[in-house]
């Protein structure tokens, strides 16, 4: 009794450690970014920002109320956000490690050590998530492990209230960032439709008719803040596509060193080293698919712009690489 509550008071400072930290950075960041713009909040609610910045109203609208009724610094807002959006972001992945069904063969020792290398793995992608920090960032993470929660634990009982949350937390994401989540749903819908996204823990039908409503519902909230609330929100210079200036070395390179937890999944995937569950295989096409998204509309060197689906992908990337160290994969053995 006493080892286990030694271990669930360690993974509570663990979590609680590693969220102050990322929120005393951001404390640091806004407050340098934001201390001398009294007027933020009125350009992100009402106009005067850049497209697409101007569409991510959601966080602002939480900051710039709990601005005006609590009367914090609009830095101590954001930063208070992102760090309970971390907070519960690391519980999240906490539990989809468990749920995992390569976690349930491994022996204590490995899935401690898988544990271990999760969390260092995150600080790994924390550590990227403050160059070009916005306050975007986290909640969206947040959206994509939320998603994933729900649909490991979705049973037959309660198919319409899933649906219902899915829906509406899409549609609150809609306001975040809308391709997160529209790119999410298609990646789920696609997984439905596929006949490799073998076992999957849902009707494929419910699924993909719910992946279909949620991925329209962001789409149509996306519609309505560019052509309603924010018809005049412009571009800038650099346009939306920035293929081109994605060909340069510091771009490219950047996403390369960033990501080395994603690309090593990859490879543990192409060597059939690792084969993954049906939930995971799902997240990992709709991460493909918004890595090329990503590549079209967004410069790489901002790898803050992937972390919401390279984060939640590390369960796996970390349950994988500790049995695969443990115990190193013959020809005749391979992880599932």
């Amino acid at each position: 009794m006493n080892v286990r509550f030694i271990k669930i008071a360690l993974l509570h400072l663990v979590i609680c450690t590693i969220s102050i930290s990322y929120g005393f950075l951001d404390w640091v960041f806004y407050r340098q970014v934001f201390f001398g713009h009294p007027d933020i909040c009125f350009m992100s609610l009402h106009g005067g920002l850049d497209a697409p910045l101007q569409y991510r109203i959601g966080v602002w609208i939480l900051a710039c109320a709990m601005h005006t009724w609590l009367h914090s610094s609009i830095w101590l807002s954001l930063t208070l956000i992102d760090a309970f959006s971390l907070w519960l972001s690391l519980w999240c992945l906490i539990g989809l490690l468990r749920v995992n069904p390569l976690y349930a063969h491994l022996q204590p020792n490995t899935r401690l050590l898988s544990g271990l290398g999760m969390f260092f793995l995150v600080e790994y992608y924390l550590i990227w998530g403050h160059w070009y920090q916005y306050p975007s960032t986290i909640p969206s993470l947040l959206f994509v492990c939320i998603n994933l929660v729900i649909l490991t634990h979705c049973t037959m009982q309660h198919r319409l209230w899933t649906s219902l949350a899915l829906i509406s937390i899409s549609c609150i994401q809609g306001l975040i960032r809308a391709d997160v989540a529209v790119i999410l749903h298609t990646g789920f819908f696609m997984g439905a439709c596929l006949p490799w996204t073998k076992k999957i823990p849902v009707s494929r039908i419910w699924l993909g008719t719910t992946s279909a409503l949620a991925a329209l519902v962001a789409g149509c909230v996306q519609l309505y803040l560019m052509l309603v609330r924010f018809p005049a929100a412009k571009y800038g210079a650099e346009g939306v596509f920035q293929v081109v200036a994605n060909l340069h070395p510091m771009q490219w390179m950047t996403a390369l060193l960033a990501l080395a937890p994603f690309w090593l999944l990859l490879w543990l995937l192409a060597k059939r080293i690792y084969r993954p569950d049906s939930v995971t295989a799902m997240l990992l096409i709709a991460s493909l698919l918004y890595m090329l998204v990503w590549y079209m509309a967004g410069q790489l060197e901002e790898v803050r712009i992937f972390l919401p689906f390279a984060i939640v992908l590390l369960p796996a990337t970390a349950l994988a690489l500790s049995e695969m160290l443990v115990n190193p994969p013959n020809d005749s053995s391979i992880i599932r």
